[in-house]
C-alpha cells in the first residue's frame, strides 16, 4: 500500500442505520413515481426537486469525506476526495440549472443548454479522483483483475453500441447535437471503466464493500444517461419518468457509499 492510503478498520453501530435510511429512501422514491397516476400533475415539479436535493444529498456525503480525511491535497487520497466533491457539485449544479430551466424559465427539457456543461463537466473531477484512488492502492493491481476489468468494459461498450448508438444515428440530429450526445457516450464507458477497475483490486478485500456501492451507483447513473438519450431521441421523455427515478437511486446510493467510507465498512 502506497504512502497515503489510510489504515481502513469496520464502522460503527451506524452502518445498519445508514443502510436501513438507504433502503427506505430508495423504496419511498419507487413508490412516489409508481403511483405518479394519482398526481400527474406534481410528479414533474417534484422530480425536478427529488433531482436537485439527492445529487445534494451525494454532495454532502462527499464533503463529509474530506472532514473525515483532511481538506488537504498532501496526499493522492486526500485530493481524490476533495476531486470527488468537486464533481458531484458540478453535478449538483447542473439539476439546480435544470430545475431553474424547468421551474422559471418553463423550458421543460433543456437539451444542449447550461444543464449540459456542468452535467459534462462533473465527470472530469471524478475521473481525477477515480485515478488518484487508485493510483495510492495500485501495487495491489493485479494482471488477472485488469483482465476482468477489460472483459466487463468490453460487454458494456457492446451494448451502447448495438442499443443506444443506432437510435442517436437515426434520431435525425444535427451534427453538433450528435457530437453532444457521442460525448456522453464516451463519458459513461470512462466512467464505467475506472470503476470496474477499482473495484476489482478491492473484490475481496477489507473495503470492497464501499465500492460494491460506488459501483451500483455507476451503472444506475450511465444506464439512466443512455437510457435518456434513447428517450429524447424517441420522443417518449418527459419530467417525472422513470428515468428520473434512476438518477435519484444512482445519487443516494454514491451518497450511501462515501457514508460506508468515512465509517471505514
Amino acid at each position: 500500500m502506497k504512502a497515503g492510503a489510510p489504515e481502513l478498520v469496520r464502522g460503527g453501530p451506524s452502518v445498519p442505520f445508514a443502510l436501513t435510511v438507504w433502503l427506505v429512501g430508495c423504496v419511498a422514491l419507487s413508490a412516489a413515481y409508481a403511483l405518479q397516476s394519482f398526481y400527474p400533475a406534481w410528479i414533474g415539479p417534484l422530480s425536478n426537486l427529488f433531482s436537485a436535493t439527492c445529487a445534494a444529498i451525494a454532495l454532502g456525503s462527499a464533503i463529509q469525506c474530506i472532514n473525515r480525511y483532511g481538506f488537504t491535497l498532501r496526499t493522492r487520497f486526500q485530493a481524490a476526495w476533495i476531486s470527488f466533491a468537486v464533481g458531484f457539485a458540478l453535478w449538483t449544479a447542473a439539476e439546480t440549472i435544470w430545475a431553474t430551466y424547468y421551474f422559471v424559465l418553463g423550458v421543460p427539457i433543456p437539451n444542449y443548454s447550461l444543464a449540459d456543461v456542468f452535467y459534462s463537466s462533473g465527470y472530469l473531477p471524478i475521473f481525477a479522483g477515480m485515478v488518484l484512488y487508485l493510483d495510492t492502492f495500485s501495487v495491489a493491481l493485479e494482471k488477472k483483475r485488469v483482465a476482468a476489468a477489460v472483459a466487463v468494459m468490453v460487454v458494456a461498450a457492446a451494448a451502447v453500441y448495438f442499443t443506444v448508438v443506432p437510435t442517436e444515428a437515426a434520431a435525425g440530429r444535427t451534427f453538433l447535437e450528435t457530437l453532444d450526445n457521442m460525448t456522453f457516450i464516451l463519458l459513461d464507458l470512462a466512467f464505467l471503466a475506472l470503476v470496474v477497475l477499482t473495484f476489482t483490486i478491492f473484490v475481496g478485500g477489507r473495503i470492497s464493500k464501499w465500492l460494491a456501492f460506488v459501483g451500483v451507483g455507476a451503472v444506475l447513473y450511465v444506464v439512466g444517461d443512455e437510457d435518456f438519450l434513447i428517450q429524447t431521441a424517441n420522443g417518449t421523455y418527459y419530467n417525472g419518468s422513470y428515468n428520473d427515478l434512476i438518477f435519484l437511486l444512482a445519487y443516494l446510493t454514491f451518497a450511501l457509499a462515501f457514508y460506508l467510507h468515512r465509517k471505514e465498512w
